[in-house]
């Protein structure tokens, strides 16, 4: 199973996907849920998706990276 192309595809891919959790769950709370049910934690998990998004799009953008302590920009 190891030396088939569909695995080894799926080895170079897992750190991408990896990666994002990571930073969800280490750099914006993603680890420890603040509110209680289901329902508070989908609305917790969709706003952090969606930070990662704008994040994203933002770097993209702007080639501004996140990386580091805030800086303003004027």
């Amino acid at each position: 199973m190891k030396r088939s192309q569909a695995y080894q595809q799926g080895v170079r891919e897992r750190y991408r996907i990896e990666r994002k959790f990571g930073e969800a769950k280490q750099g914006h709370g993603l680890s420890r849920c603040r509110c209680l049910g289901v329902e508070g934690f989908m609305v917790q998990a969709y706003l952090t998706a969606t930070t990662l998004n704008l994040k994203r799009l933002v770097k993209l953008l702007t080639g501004i990276n996140f990386k580091g302590r805030a800086t303003a920009y004027a």
